[in-house]
């Protein structure tokens, strides 16, 4: 496990990139400074001179996330792309992101469930930007005018995309698939899209 980021010339960048891994690989519960160090490839005094504690280290690396996040929603405004095209391209890597970082995805949603006084960046962006980014796309692609309507359409594929990767291992239970495989996401994209095509 030591030493995964040793070509990454900036030590802050290496210890970014620790946390995140060790976040997607074992949750925020197994963060620990002395993990991010070994992992990183630096001395825990390097940690502490760049972010001064566990927690600035683990909210920096949030933001990393969370900027993944709201870049896959840029992938909406693709003038270039078919309208349904971009939506497929846009649930794919949702949908990769959401499955490489599951606790922190949770997170987001734990936050918009129960801390509703107190909205993430990444919530208020839905809110503010990324669910009319998904309204505007299905507008294009199916030609539905009513903006209820579409806000219907938006509200079911973001709980398409949560439900899976709230459920985790149950989900697989449940449905016999497993979510974490990449062909099995993307087939679950492909019916997704079937079913607004047939709209």
């Amino acid at each position: 496990m030591k030493n995964n980021f040793k070509d990454v010339p900036s030590s802050k960048d290496r210890i970014l990139n620790a946390t995140l891994y060790i976040i997607g690989k074992d949750g925020f519960q197994n963060v620990t400074i002395r993990k991010i160090a070994d992992i990183a490839d630096v001395n825990v005094a390097s940690i502490n001179y760049h972010f001064g504690s566990k927690d600035n280290v683990i909210n920096e690396a949030l933001k990393c996330i969370t900027n993944k996040f709201m870049n896959s929603f840029q992938l909406l405004d693709d003038s270039q792309t078919a309208p349904i095209d971009k939506l497929r391209i846009f649930l794919r890597s949702y949908s990769d992101i959401s499955v490489e970082y599951p606790d922190v995805f949770k997170n987001f949603v734990n936050q918009l469930i129960y801390n509703g006084t107190h909205e993430s960046e990444y919530m208020m962006f839905i809110r503010q930007k990324g669910s009319d980014s998904i309204k505007n796309v299905l507008k294009d692609a199916t030609g539905i005018e009513d903006n209820h309507t579409l806000s219907l359409m938006a509200l079911q594929i973001i709980g398409s995309m949560i439900f899976p990767v709230l459920a985790n291992d149950h989900a697989k239970f449940i449905s016999e698939l497993n979510y974490k495989d990449k062909m099995t996401r993307y087939d679950y994209v492909e019916l997704l899209i079937r079913g607004i095509q047939h709209s």
